[in-house]
């Protein structure tokens, strides 16, 4: 009731944005997933998530160098457009063309964290931190709800018309995400700022600009952690899933069932579960206690690795990815410089979140090549390590000085 008409617009389109945003991933995930894996097999997805770094920096120097020069509306429907355009030539001819599975498994890896980078940027813009508590999980709800509905579309119906005729449903989407973006804008508080949001115009100066804040550095290796554990869960399911079933189209269901019961998961955590977690416990003991617990799943699937335990981990990680973790770090860009908030946050968020699964492509290629045969409770270690260093990492990035999120809320 305290926010005004046009704020409370501004929340319904942001919520709106999410939606379609998550609504069309939930959708493109699970069919890029399965053709993938039938044109080139488990054993090759370390080596397509190792070519996803050089394109990932392709993608975030482009976006730093043409932010400044198109400005926001501009740069978010050029990648719309090329979303579009991407997305129907795979609706048409993914299954056809050699390698079409390999590229387009990397571009639905960038395009969904560029366009939540776009989103959030607005949003950091324009909502105070106090609102953040309650207002960041109700978006991250939003989205929840889209990636539910893209998972049942896809549960539904991938055996009844064929996967890659799923990819039509993200012309209505991305349609309805350019309406609703357009509209957002004017709401926004950029449209009354005078400030240009991009000072750093390429990628070097985004690194150097991370670089140069410890703040920001303890950001980057709490996404990379966070990312090459979900990496490492992600293998370890794709590992169980491959003696379970061929048949691409079943294969496809069983993805988009998996991918639902995560989004309905962290549909539950975005709604009321990241609220009450920082309500009751504070942006910092949230932030140490969402690894602890993410520990507890990483010793179940090193304990007990079964095809129902790597399942339920794999869920548990990616719900947790898209709710918790989310809204816990998106609130600690708040306080940052607005070039911050976009331009070295595209650095952390699209290319560090994305190329974290080359350092764990790496590390599985490592055992593989010192002939380790038992990957999966070995890989389940190696999580257990990396999250227990997440813990250190937070620990340390709130006894920095200078003013954290957490002394913000207190005021």
């Amino acid at each position: 009731m305290a926010f005004s008409r046009d704020q409370k617009i501004f929340i319904v389109l942001a919520m709106l944005c999410s939606f379609c945003i998550m609504g069309d991933y939930g959708i493109v995930r699970p069919v890029s997933h399965s053709v993938f894996f039938d044109a080139h097999g488990s054993q090759n997805f370390p080596f397509v998530w190792l070519a996803v770094v050089p394109f990932n920096f392709i993608i975030v120097e482009l976006y730093n160098r043409f932010l400044p020069k198109l400005g926001v509306k501009q740069m978010f429907f050029s990648i719309i457009a090329t979303i579009l355009t991407i997305n129907t030539l795979a609706a048409l001819f993914l299954s056809e063309i050699p390698g079409f599975p390999f590229f387009f498994y990397i571009w639905k890896e960038i395009y969904v964290m560029l366009l939540f980078q776009q989103l959030w940027s607005i949003i950091h813009s324009t909502m105070k931190l106090e609102q953040a508590k309650y207002l960041y999980g109700l978006f991250f709800g939003f989205g929840g709800i889209g990636a539910i509905c893209g998972s049942w579309l896809v549960d539904g119906y991938a055996t009844k018309i064929g996967s890659c005729n799923l990819l039509f449903g993200s012309i209505p989407l991305l349609s309805a995400l350019a309406l609703a973006f357009y509209f957002l804008l004017k709401y926004s508080a950029l449209n009354t700022q005078s400030e240009e949001p991009a000072q750093i115009t390429n990628f070097a100066k985004g690194v150097r600009a991370i670089r140069n804040s410890k703040y920001l550095l303890f950001i980057l290796a709490i996404v990379v952690t966070m990312q090459v554990v979900t990496t490492l869960v992600y293998y370890q399911f794709n590992v169980s899933l491959d003696t379970m079933t061929s048949h691409q189209d079943v294969r496809t269901e069983y993805c988009g069932r998996i991918f639902g019961f995560a989004n309905l998961f962290s549909l539950v955590l975005q709604l009321f579960g990241a609220f009450l977690l920082v309500h009751f416990l504070g942006l910092r003991r949230s932030h140490i206690a969402l690894p602890l617990i993410l520990l507890l799943n990483a010793a179940g699937s090193l304990f007990f690795p079964s095809f129902a335990m790597i399942s339920i981990a794999f869920i548990t990680i990616k719900a947790f990815d898209f709710s918790l973790f989310g809204v816990l770090k998106e609130m600690l860009y708040i306080p940052l410089k607005q070039e911050e908030k976009f331009q070295a946050k595209a650095v952390i968020d699209v290319f560090a979140y994305r190329s974290s699964k080359a350092v764990a492509s790496c590390l599985i290629l490592l055992l593989q090549f010192v002939g380790f045969t038992d990957m999966i409770p070995t890989l389940s270690f190696a999580s257990f390590v990396l999250l227990a260093s997440w813990v250190f990492f937070v620990y340390r990035m709130f006894q920095l000085k200078e003013t954290t999120p957490e002394e913000e809320i207190a005021k």
